[in-house]
């Protein structure tokens, strides 16, 4: 009799060492799924954040389709994973509509940003923009070649930005009269393009500086102004350091891990 007892005993040890380890396997597998349904989703937010953080016509329709195609891949994996959601499958066919909807090239003029909130906003945007160039090249979504221009793209942008800045302070210079200070501001915009014009890609806006700054020059000899110093750096001017030497990727980035 006491041999049944033994073997009950140990079978019924068995069963719950067996429940044990099925019910420890369970969870870790709900843990798992918990752990990526949340990393899938904070990537779909900081996607929407991202493409929503930048004025309309800012960014080149390479860049937006880039974004756009990584965040329907992320809603695609979340529809997988809660395939009782139709909110998922719903964003898939939004963002694939808005996606099939960019133009095939850049027609519309990129809007200038005149608003020292908004160029500080915009640049952080390019930061976590380049930052998600970098992961999609670590991950092999885009290749070497296809890493570069599209880096070369967001430089533009950030140097588009910089000058920017530097119209604002010009105009701003004008608005109180103060026309050698506007000229200081738009010699700098100048110089800012003039540094990466190899290609002779903004001969253009060049030459529109050098048209407005002869114009104020004569203005402000006619007046007898006299030259004054170059202003010291602050917080919302172009010359602040932070607006220095935009790039390099592969060291600038580092710290942002939100598309990882």
């Amino acid at each position: 009799m006491s041999i049944y007892i033994v073997i009950t005993i140990i079978v019924l040890l068995s069963a719950l060492a067996c429940y044990a380890f099925i019910s420890q396997a369970i969870e870790k597998k709900r843990i798992q799924k918990q752990r990526i349904l949340m990393t899938l989703k904070t990537k779909q937010r900081n996607f929407v954040h991202l493409i929503n953080g930048f004025p309309p016509n800012f960014l080149t329709n390479d860049l937006l389709a880039l974004m756009y195609r990584a965040l329907i891949d992320a809603c695609e994996q979340l529809s997988k994973i809660e395939p009782k959601d139709p909110r998922h499958l719903d964003d898939v066919t939004l963002y694939t509509n808005q996606l099939n909807a960019l133009p095939k090239n850049n027609t519309v003029q990129r809007a200038r940003v005149d608003n020292p909130q908004a160029m500080k906003d915009i640049r952080q945007h390019l930061q976590e923009l380049q930052h998600f160039l970098t992961q999609q090249e670590a991950t092999k979504t885009i290749n070497k070649v296809q890493f570069v221009a599209y880096t070369d793209q967001v430089n533009r942008l950030a140097l588009q930005m910089s000058v920017d800045a530097y119209l604002f302070q010009a105009k701003q210079a004008q608005q109180i009269g103060k026309l050698r200070l506007a000229i200081h501001y738009f010699l700098l915009a100048k110089k800012t393009l003039t540094t990466e014009n190899a290609t002779r890609t903004y001969d253009k806006q060049i030459a529109q500086l050098d048209d407005i700054i002869a114009k104020l020059d004569e203005k402000a000899q006619i007046r007898g102004d006299t030259p004054e110093a170059a202003p010291s750096a602050t917080p919302n001017d172009p010359n602040s350091k932070e607006w220095e030497n935009f790039a390099p990727p592969d060291e600038k980035w580092k710290k942002k891990q939100i598309y990882d």
